[in-house]
């Protein structure tokens, strides 16, 4: 029994077909956009991002995963830099190492011992900036494509790298959400599982340490019911990583079923690895299908010309006809550039407002909080509040930019159609471009004053009293009493009271309006970064946009041009060289019947053609 062709092999062999020919008719745009279809499916990076709070197992599950230790673990905040692993026939490890001036990140090799120590500050960075680190093992999981990215916790005041991770998700094919069994779901870790899910909805929530806590399934159940709840319908796995890695060392297969990995496994396998596999293939498709679509029209228009010369006029006629409505529709879709450049704008704006509305009524609700109190012995739980409060309106934000960044894509693919033009393809909104690497939030100011003890309260009220018991001492002495008399110390005792509690009024006035202050502050500190961050982020969005439908729109144009360029130049071959030509465009245009045959043969019901 004969093995059905492997369909990796089809469509890279259909794309060397089609390139050829392309190369031929000197379609260099078209060659480069087949040569991208080729690199993505021949090496195509399934990227999972591992994420999670502080101190949940995300590296020591990684390590566990792959039977090799390529991330940190430790028991303090051990991931402090986020680390890509990839495949590699022997293990490597890099530092990404920011350079002056925006110049491309300079990398450097390290020992792979080195990746047991906080790299922040690795002495071969030589002080600058260490952006991330990349790792290669030799692992069959890795080998299949797949590209793990174990990111730092984000978890503690103000969750410092929330942004960063958030940012790492809309070029993720999968997200790994870790969260030990020592308790149930934190608010936090609902925030931020729901903003993960609106920009990457594969995913499965991982429960580690199942072997530390005798009542994890108790906890399980518990989360399983917020999930439901909250409408989640996210798969949730219980696994220990211990017995996963003794398991491994000691081949013991019944003890990694108890693990539970292979759950995970199962899930990267069918739900991750296939399913994007058979996405990169649709994708890779569509492009052999519109490349091939383009030449087609040049090969068949100038066969037409060469074999029927009584029909060349009306031929030239019709493609004169088409290359008019072409650029007419166009200069109509010249509207794209409008709608994007206008889109952008009003998401830009929109954007900004919705940010500040955001930290605005953080403030508010912040500002009430120290007026119904002493600041000064609360400042703890205030700035704690406020760093996460504040942290979930920025990732709430780039998720809110990030769904309108995709529907203002789609509605410039709109003005194409409603140009007249075929359908074209969506473009990937690039999370490099989406930015969001806000870096770690400051910590909100300390505040200069201190409560009060209680020596400070005596000698205020005694401060106060001793001008009453000296006035109405030296009014009652006239009386023939002493200075210290029952009315003067009576007085006194009034005073010093009426005295301490202005004193305190006036403290707690100051008080309160120097922790207004540094609220501010420290929430205008954050929008002023944040805003920074927003703009260029949506500054990218909108040049990966603007490039994307202007190569549409020009290889539209070329190949009406080339089209009629061909027709026009046949009319002036000779009848030797006709007759070569025609068998040349002949078997040129059986090769191109053949791969748009092919193209609609895979995936038939999942692939649309994109020009």
């Amino acid at each position: 029994m004969t093995q059905p062709p492997d369909p990796k092999k089809v469509v890279l062999e259909l794309i060397d077909h089609t390139r050829k020919i392309a190369a031929t008719q000197d379609r260099g745009d078209l060659v480069d956009r087949l040569g991208r279809a080729e690199k993505r499916i021949s090496d195509p990076q399934i990227r999972v991002v591992i994420a999670g709070q502080l101190k949940q197992g995300k590296s020591q599950l990684l390590n566990s995963l792959l039977n090799m230790p390529v991330a940190r673990v430790g028991d303090d905040e051990s991931t402090v830099l986020a680390t890509v692993v990839s495949y590699g026939e022997e293990a490597s490890a890099r530092l990404v190492v920011a350079r002056p001036d925006g110049e491309e990140p300079e990398l450097i090799d390290i020992p792979t011992a080195d990746l047991r120590t906080d790299l922040r500050r690795a002495p071969q960075a030589g002080g600058r900036e260490v952006l991330r680190v990349e790792v290669t093992a030799p692992s069959p999981l890795l080998k299949s494509g797949l590209t793990f990215i174990d990111t730092p916790g984000v978890g503690g005041h103000g969750q410092p790298h929330l942004s960063a991770t958030l940012g790492l998700l809309p070029d993720a094919d999968a997200m790994l959400m870790i969260s030990d069994t020592s308790q149930e779901f934190t608010e936090p870790e609902m925030t931020f599982l729901r903003q993960a899910l609106e920009v990457c909805p594969v995913a499965v929530l991982v429960a580690t340490k199942t072997d530390l806590y005798p009542h994890w399934r108790e906890i399980v159940d518990a989360n399983t019911g917020h999930l439901r709840r909250a409408g989640v319908d996210t798969p949730l796995i219980p696994v220990s990583s211990t017995l996963r890695s003794h398991a491994v060392a000691l081949n013991d297969k019944e003890l990694n079923e108890e693990s539970n990995f292979p759950a995970i496994v199962k899930f990267l396998s069918e739900e991750v690895l296939s399913r994007q596999q058979g996405r990169v293939r649709q994708h890779a498709v569509a492009e052999i299908r519109a490349a091939a679509e383009h030449l087609k029209m040049a090969v068949e228009s100038e066969l037409s010309a060469l074999n029927d010369p009584h029909t060349r006029d009306r031929l030239t006629a019709e493609l004169e006809r088409r290359k008019q409505e072409a650029q007419d529709a166009l200069q109509q879709t010249a509207l794209w550039q409008q709608v994007l450049n206008d889109g952008i704008a009003d998401l830009t704006a929109d954007v900004d407002h919705d940010l500040r509305q955001r930290f605005r009524t953080i403030t508010f609700h912040t500002e009430k909080v120290i007026d119904t109190g002493d600041p000064t012995l609360h400042w703890a739980e205030i700035g704690a509040e406020l760093e996460d409060a504040v942290a979930t309106a920025v990732g709430d934000n780039f998720v809110w930019a990030y769904q309108r960044a995709e529907a203002l894509a789609a509605e410039v693919a709109r003005t194409f159609m409603e140009a007249g033009l075929d359908a074209v393809r969506m473009p990937t909104i690039d999370a490099r471009d989406m930015g969001a690497e806000l870096g770690e939030f400051r910590s909100l100011a300390q505040l200069e004053a201190k409560p009060l003890k209680f020596g400070h309260k005596v000698v205020t009220g005694m401060r106060g009293s001793y001008g009453g018991i000296l006035m109405f001492g030296m009014l009652t002495s006239f009386a023939g009493l002493g200075m210290f008399n029952p009315l003067s110390l009576g007085a006194g005792f009034l005073l010093g009271r009426k005295a301490y509690k202005e004193d305190m009024e006036n403290r707690m006035l100051r008080v309160r309006n120097d922790a207004k202050t540094n609220v501010r502050r420290f929430v205008d500190d954050v929008a002023f970064t944040v805003g920074k961050e927003s703009r260029d982020r949506l500054k990218g969005i909108q040049r990966q946009l603007r490039d994307h439908y202007r190569d549409i729109a020009n290889q539209t144009t070329r190949s009406l041009n080339e089209s009629l360029q061909a027709t026009l130049a046949a009319a002036k071959v000779e009848e030797t060289e006709r007759n070569a030509r025609t068998k040349e465009l002949e078997r040129q245009r059986n090769i191109l019947r053949q791969v748009i045959e092919h193209a609609d043969r895979i995936d038939a019901p999942a692939v649309a053609p994109a020009h």
